[in-house]
């Protein structure tokens, strides 16, 4: 008698110890106790098969449970002023679902190897106000595999056409593309056969263009050292353009000179040829060179006159080199570009 009440003992505790297993189990798999009153609704265009009691997820961390999900097919929301589909309903933990922003984003996930389906929610941005409890959110549409497969499906056959429409072209296309590379290969190799022909001729062309250079160096800094800081050239351009204002400040003077004179000479000829004065002063003969030789003065004057008047308005080969400006600070540029760069007058290109 006493060892059948054992074994009833022994019968009841296993019993007792097998149904606190079982409620163990539920508490970690069936999630209860899971949430806790902070409940957020998400609208989804499908449910991707997401079922009551799947967990919820914020960056990865359990967070809640699905509490449920309605149908509302197409039904207008008053208080969102949308049309909703489905509308998942989400029970958080309230200490988690304050860390939820504005901006925070709902998406129907796959879990698991058995493919369980769970809401994840990336809480948004920290600068973004907080998202209080009774909100109503849109989802992330989740990618449908079988939407996919039937795309990925049209696409293959699309393909399938167009390789078969075109097999001969694709083939052309091909053989062509074989034979451009072959070529490709025998030009490198014919361009790099020349390069190990004319290796020599290569390296003096080379040690040439080095000795060219240090040559042109050379000579930038000879004209360098010859120019200087420009100093002199600007002194001789400086004068210049003082014996250019001393000339034409002296022209004026001579030229109305040469113009008495002239009339002078004028005046003193027709006095000659009048009266025989001159045959009485000098005799027989004399009066006729005196004559000659004061129309030559004459005429010389006049030449004087006509080449400062010329050389004033800047005619003549004189008047051209005193009086244009345009040639003066083209000697003005010039210097300054030999300054600048000198070796443009040794290496033209």
């Amino acid at each position: 008698m006493v060892k059948e009440k054992s074994i009833e003992v022994k019968v009841g505790a296993l019993v007792l110890f097998t149904t606190a297993l079982l409620v163990g189990f539920i508490f970690l798999l069936g999630g209860v106790g899971r949430g806790g009153g902070f409940e957020v609704g998400v609208d989804f265009p499908t449910a991707s098969d997401l079922k009551t009691g799947a967990p919820v997820k914020i960056a990865g961390v359990t967070a809640g449970e699905v509490q449920g999900v309605e149908y509302w097919g197409g039904r207008l929301d008053p208080a969102t002023g949308r049309r909703v589909t489905v509308r998942v309903l989400l029970d958080l933990d309230p200490e988690k679902g304050t860390t939820l922003h504005e901006d925070a984003q709902f998406y129907i996930s796959t879990q698991g190897i058995l493919g369980e389906k769970y809401v994840e929610i990336d809480p948004g941005s920290w600068q973004k106000p907080t998202l209080p409890a009774g909100s109503r959110r849109e989802g992330v549409p989740p990618m449908r595999m079988e939407v996919l497969g039937q795309q990925l499906t049209r696409v293959s056959a699309a393909v399938t056409r167009i390789l078969e429409t075109n097999e001969k072209t694709l083939g052309d296309l091909l053989v062509h593309a074989d034979q451009t590379v072959l070529d490709a290969r025998k030009a490198v190799h014919d361009v790099q056969q020349i390069v190990e022909t004319q290796r020599p001729a290569i390296e003096r062309a080379i040690a040439h263009l080095e000795t060219a250079s240090e040559q042109a160096d050379q000579v930038a800094l000879g004209l360098h050292t010859a120019v200087g800081d420009g100093e002199s050239l600007k002194r001789s351009v400086a004068h210049v353009e003082s014996v250019a204002t001393q000339i034409d400040f002296a022209v004026g003077p001579i030229a109305k000179d040469a113009r008495a004179v002239g009339a002078n000479l004028k005046t003193a000829s027709e006095k000659l040829r009048d009266g025989g004065a001159g045959e009485m002063l000098l005799g027989p003969g004399a009066a006729g060179k005196i004559e000659k030789t004061l129309d030559r003065v004459a005429q010389a004057a006049g030449d004087v006159q006509a080449l400062t008047g010329n050389a004033r308005t800047g005619r003549g080969t004189i008047g051209g080199l005193l009086m244009d400006n345009e040639l003066f600070m083209d000697l003005k540029l010039m210097l300054k570009d030999l300054k600048r760069h000198p070796w443009k007058f040794i290496w033209r290109e």
